[in-house]
């Protein structure tokens, strides 16, 4: 099916960048500095050979690899396990078999506010609570493009796949702005930083789409969350390693 429509960025009006992730803090990693070097010139040029650059540092040295970003974001995907749980199997249970959060109770509310509503259960507790939510809200708003009120008969195979494939993409996107931090100020204008983000975004969109799609196009409802744990991180890994061989 593609996510052609979830690569323009978030509709519901929100930045693609969060207000939270102005990552100063994010500077004590010292082999940040060569890729934010790389992606400063992405961020003021636009070139792609400059963003390839360096997410090939970003795989290779900033977060050593595949099993290292797998780890680090390891909640992200817990959580992306939780919603394909929910959309399909309708309900999220606590280890005590209690339900945290069914579909059922959402029908007939705003699109809004269910989504606000899955995102918030589904990342309660999490340090990575923040991205959860953003990553969740913007793969629903997505996914559920035109509806304006919740009904569960409306996720379908298709809307599932994209919601799944959404969420990993833009987890990703996260955590990778998050981490280029300030080099983001070497955009000319809000503007061009706009059309940067939009182009990394495409570019993360693309590459998430091509690894995940044909994992998951086929018999969706047919996975378990463990499934689909272990198919974002064998993305993960697939997408690193792609970066990995990046040239500068």
């Amino acid at each position: 099916m593609g996510t052609s429509q979830s690569s323009k960025g978030p509709k519901n009006g929100n930045p693609l960048v969060p207000p939270w992730a102005d990552q100063a803090k994010n500077g004590g990693n010292k082999n940040l500095s060569g890729f934010r070097t790389l992606f400063g010139r992405f961020a003021r040029s636009r070139d792609i050979s400059s963003l390839k650059g360096a997410l090939g540092r970003y795989s290779r040295q900033v977060t050593g690899g595949g099993d290292s970003a797998n780890e680090r974001l390891g909640n992200i995907v817990s959580a992306g396990g939780g919603l394909f749980e929910l959309l399909n199997d309708g309900v999220v249970n606590d280890q005590n078999s209690n339900p945290i959060i069914d579909l059922s109770s959402l029908n007939g509310l705003s699109c809004e506010d269910a989504i606000a509503r899955i995102s918030q259960a589904l990342s309660d507790g999490s340090e990575d609570a923040d991205k959860i939510q953003t990553a969740m809200n913007d793969a629903l708003v997505e996914a559920l493009d035109g509806k304006t009120t919740f009904n569960p008969q409306d996720i379908t195979d298709d809307v599932l796949i994209e919601t799944m494939i959404c969420y990993l993409t833009d987890s990703i996107f996260i955590q990778v702005t998050m981490d280029a931090g300030k080099s983001w100020n070497n955009a000319q204008s809000a503007k061009e930083l706009q059309r940067a983000e939009n182009e990394l975004h495409e570019y993360i969109s693309a590459i998430v789409d091509n690894h995940m799609e044909p994992k998951i196009s086929k018999n969706i409802r047919s996975f378990s969350k463990s499934d689909i744990i272990k198919i974002q991180k064998d993305v993960i890994t697939e997408v690193w390693d792609e970066w990995k061989g990046y040239s500068e």
